[in-house]
This record gives C-alpha cells, sequence and structure tokens, in this order.
C-alpha cells in the first residue's frame, strides 16, 4: 500500500469523523435554534420551544448517520454546510430585523 493510498484514507477518516461528530452536534443545535425562530409560540405560548427540543435527536441521528454511511464525502459536507447556512441566516434575519 502505497503513502498516498493511506494519506487519502487518513483524510476520508478524519474528514468522517470531524462531519459525524463536532458539525453533527453543531449543525443540529443551529437546526434547533433556527426552528425555534420559524415555528408558532402556540397556544400556551411554548410550542416553538417543546417541537424543536424534542425533534433535536430525529436531526442529529439524521446529520450522524448520514456522515457516517455516505459514500460522497463531498455531497455529506456540502449538505451540512447548506443546512447549517439555512439555519444561520435565518437566526440572522431573526435577529437583524
Amino acid at each position: 500500500m502505497t503513502a498516498e493510498v493511506t494519506s487519502s484514507r487518513n483524510k476520508s477518516v478524519w474528514l468522517r469523523v470531524v462531519l459525524a461528530g463536532p458539525w453533527a452536534f453543531f449543525g443540529s443545535v443551529l437546526v434547533m435554534c433556527a426552528l425555534a425562530v420559524v415555528f408558532p409560540p402556540g397556544a400556551g405560548r411554548v410550542d416553538n420551544l417543546v417541537i424543536p427540543l424534542v425533534l433535536f435527536p430525529l436531526i442529529w441521528a439524521v446529520s450522524f448517520f448520514h456522515s457516517v454511511l455516505t459514500t460522497d464525502l463531498r455531497h455529506a459536507m456540502v449538505l451540512n454546510l447548506l443546512i447549517g447556512l439555512c439555519s444561520a441566516g435565518i437566526l440572522l434575519w431573526n435577529f437583524l430585523e
């Protein structure tokens, strides 16, 4: 096995670890915060807080398993980046309004 192949595999392993670890958690928290802005408060004025909190494990699991099980890491990176940017845009739009 050549050094280039080993180096390429090490890069893909580290990228997969970063995508499935810290980025899955950070991206899920960012999506959860954006959902709190998007959902209406409801009758008890807590729906916009409770629904994203309950959905957090599902959001994290989808992001984690997609990053771990995908064969195309570039696709996973782009998808996670777009979801993160959209969520950040929603939050910025809300707070700068």
